[in-house]
């Protein structure tokens, strides 16, 4: 089957900046994540594509490569048609010998992109490197020095595969960070490490722990990625940076003013409701919410005001007649 436009795998257009893709790759791929979309076989071949979609759009180099040649552009194929079918000669010069830094990149899976520096590619960027990369030394001119000769070279490292390990979270856990043991699978043995979640992740995240994946006999270790899923909180809930807690008034509380303890992830707090304060108002309680990095959010109490029910004729006259003393037009700025 041909493989779909990238573009459109992310549902973003050919002009989309960098950090378009970034919140579209997001998006999809919380959405179609395999923990999220247990035994669905079609959710995993559309995270799957997400994924490939990302590592190429994501990548200035690759994504130029694919914008002038496809997906040709990608497996070396964009100028196959212009000789006998063979492979295009200069997808060594699309690969590094035109940028001169001896960098190159491939990909051994939908998720995993290999960059390393081989000073023997294409030194400089001198065309005359080049021509002899692609041709051999007496394919630039055998009258120029002597016979043709046989260049080798030892075969390149491969980098281990990376791993991906899903945990799940406290509402506090995700807001403070903590320090996990996790049992992983790494080159098929089962082994106990350590993991430092950051403090401010969210459902979704993905952790990597550089050099924590599979092994390679040839090069570096791949990567370990840890997954978020974070447990909703029976009372707190998060905007962003801030937390967000009900707090439940009576209405002569909300009358008279008052002072109220209210739960944060660090303690208990006293905070004073000030006299008149309506149903739905938010205080702020300064500092208490998500840490993420150098930043830390605020913690909001919304107010819910309950009011008494079941009035007798005392009570209701009661009413009536602070109804007359302190009028309240509810509605005045309201434009229906």
């Amino acid at each position: 089957m041909a493989k779909r436009d990238y573009y459109e795998v992310l549902g973003v257009s050919k002009g989309a900046s960098a950090d378009e893709v970034k919140r579209a790759h997001r998006k999809l791929a919380r959405q179609y994540h395999p923990d999220m979309n247990k035994s669905n076989a079609a959710a995993t071949e559309k995270f799957k594509e997400v994924q490939e979609a990302y590592d190429v759009l994501s990548d200035p180099e690759k994504r130029k490569l694919y914008d002038q040649f496809g997906h040709a552009g990608l497996d070396g194929g964009a100028a196959a048609g212009a000789g006998a079918g063979g492979p295009d000669p200069f997808e060594a010069f699309r690969r590094g010998a035109g940028r001169g830094n001896g960098r190159r990149q491939w990909r051994t899976g939908p998720n995993v992109t290999v960059e390393d520096f081989d000073p023997s590619e294409f030194g400089g960027g001198n065309f005359g490197d080049i021509f002899e990369q692609l041709f051999g030394r007496g394919g630039a001119g055998a009258g120029m020095g002597g016979g043709p000769r046989v260049r080798t070279r030892a075969p390149e490292p491969q980098r281990g595969a990376d791993v991906e390990h899903g945990v799940t979270l406290t509402f506090a856990q995700a807001a403070r960070g903590t320090t996990l043991p996790l049992q992983i699978n790494r080159d098929g043995k089962l082994e106990t490490i350590e993991v430092k979640i950051p403090a401010g992740v969210k459902d979704g995240s993905r952790v990597r722990i550089r050099g924590r994946g599979q092994q390679s006999p040839t090069g570096e270790a791949g990567d370990l990625y840890i997954v978020t899923r974070v447990h909703p909180h029976p009372y707190f809930r998060r905007d962003n940076l801030d937390i967000l807690v009900d707090v439940p008034l009576s209405l002569y509380e909300a009358l008279l003013g008052t002072k109220v303890e209210v739960p944060t992830l660090d303690g208990p707090v006293t905070l004073t409701i000030p006299p008149g304060t309506g149903s739905g108002a938010k205080l702020r309680i300064k500092g208490r919410g998500i840490e993420r990095g150098e930043e830390k959010g605020d913690q909001f109490v919304v107010t819910k005001v309950v009011v008494p029910k079941n009035l007798d004729d005392e009570a209701r006259e009661l009413v009536k007649r602070l109804q007359a003393k302190a009028p309240v037009d509810a509605r005045a700025d309201v434009r229906w």
